[in-house]
């Protein structure tokens, strides 16, 4: 199978994971959010393996670091899964007040993002060469572009 094939059946299933979680009822938004939010943390992984490259000498520690990285961009996934259902929750009496507050918590979620990334490079710097930390910056950019995409094609746009 060719790159580019395996990119587009990963970015297939990601769009079927956020559509199916976003499409039903607003009660069950935030549990099937985070479902949806599991099986696109196993294609991302599955899609990092596949694009790393990675020698047998590098492969233990990278993926032990990964982990540890995974879990602590889960819980910060998990508040954009909590802001992302509230706004769906309040969309039609959202206030002026209420929205921009949401912005900013959004934003104040980017920057911890951001934040954490830049913590692990150094970490990463330890168990791979210097382009493949590039690398794997690149390859989880290019899913979370992705992910991040479809998420929100789905959510609708405040009126």
């Amino acid at each position: 199978m060719t790159r580019a094939k395996f990119i587009k059946q990963i970015s297939l299933g990601v769009a079927f994971c956020v559509f199916a979680a976003i499409a039903p009822r607003v009660a069950n938004a935030q549990d099937d959010l985070q479902a949806a939010s599991g099986a696109i943390r196993n294609q991302k992984r599955i899609y990092i393996e596949k694009v790393m490259e990675l020698t047998p000498q590098e492969k233990d520690a990278f993926w032990r670091l990964y982990a540890e990285y995974d879990s602590g961009l889960a819980k910060i996934t998990e508040k954009r899964i909590t802001l992302a259902t509230d706004f769906i929750a309040s969309q039609g009496t959202l206030s002026d007040a209420k929205a921009l507050a949401m912005l900013n918590q959004k934003l104040r979620i980017d920057g911890d993002e951001l934040i954490f990334k830049q913590s692990y490079v150094s970490k990463f710097k330890q168990v791979l060469p210097g382009r493949k930390v590039v690398r794997f910056y690149q390859t989880e950019n290019r899913f979370d572009t992705a992910a991040t995409a479809e998420l929100y094609r789905n959510i609708p746009v405040i009126r």
